[in-house]
């Protein structure tokens, strides 16, 4: 079953291409890493995939819906796990209070305003720190837990959402080597138990050979490469980390080139729900059509 579809999606930051993808699919239960440079487009995706982002043209589908939209936003936005690169944990909160914020979209929002949950929540947030190897951490301050420490958390707080999708974009940049295979590890372990689909965004190529069953390379914004992980040659990783194609570098998995986008600038916020929308063009065209 698809959970995530584009479909002719363009995203623009003034007069630049963030992101350019034809058609994407992605079914239920991958794990699929997104392998690209800083600037390539990775995270624009997770946004779009999220709903924090609008595309300046195009459809995003995820689980049947345009994640963007106002209507029956919370229970919607509860499906979709998001692990930032900067984790956003709150400092003063303990590691506990910091997790069951994932069950913000299933509690009253009077409740979760003073900070209130069941005690069946609290159970589950106790569970899931354990699970991550933070059993008998949660009454500790943020503040005072180790690098690997909050990232753990942040991915109990992914985990106590209970989504259907859970997004990581660059979760393990902070950490050293050996952290940051541990976290993956026990990332895609804990992904595996609840059957879900996980999308990771991510630099190194060997690191995420480990773990995915599908690689997405992006380059300047465009998707260059949809495959295997064994097929993820040398001469892709050219083409996906600097741009230039090897003569080697062919066969289906490679994504047909297109020509560059003709763009005037534009800019618009929806001031009612806050989302941006970058560019957003009715009248947007590819050179040459």
């Amino acid at each position: 079953m698809t959970v995530i579809e584009l479909d002719s999606v363009h995203v623009l930051y003034g007069s630049s291409l963030a992101l350019d993808i034809e058609h994407l699919e992605i079914g239920a239960g991958e794990r699929v890493f997104v392998l690209g440079h800083s600037g390539s487009g990775k995270t624009t995706l997770a946004r779009l995939i999220k709903g924090r982002l609008r595309p300046s043209s195009g459809t995003v589908r995820v689980l049947g819906r345009d994640p963007a939209s106002a209507r029956d936003r919370r229970r919607r936005q509860r499906r979709v796990a998001m692990i930032d690169q900067e984790y956003f944990l709150v400092p003063r909160l303990t590691a506990v209070e910091n997790v069951l914020q994932g069950a913000l979209g299933r509690v009253p929002p009077w409740m979760s305003f003073f900070g209130i949950y069941p005690r069946t929540e609290w159970i589950e947030a106790e569970s899931v720190l354990a699970e991550v190897e933070l059993d008998g951490l949660g009454h500790r301050r943020v503040e005072t837990l180790s690098g690997g420490q909050k990232q753990r958390t942040a991915i109990a707080r992914a985990l106590m959402q209970q989504a259907d999708i859970i997004l990581a974009d660059e979760p393990v940049s902070a950490l050293d080597p050996e952290l940051a295979e541990d976290a993956l590890e026990l990332l895609v372990a804990c992904v595996a138990r609840r059957e879900v689909t996980l999308l990771v965004d991510l630099h190194q190529p060997e690191l995420a050979r480990r773990y995915a069953t599908r690689f997405l390379g992006l380059a300047q914004g465009r998707l260059v490469y949809d495959g295997s992980p064994e097929g993820f040659t040398d001469e892709i990783a050219e083409l996906v980390y600097r741009g230039r194609p090897s003569d080697e570098a062919t066969g289906s998995d490679l994504a047909s080139p297109r020509p560059p986008l003709d763009v005037q600038e534009t800019s618009h916020v929806d001031v009612e729900t806050g989302l941006a929308t970058a560019n957003p063009r009715s009248d947007i065209r590819l050179v040459g059509d």
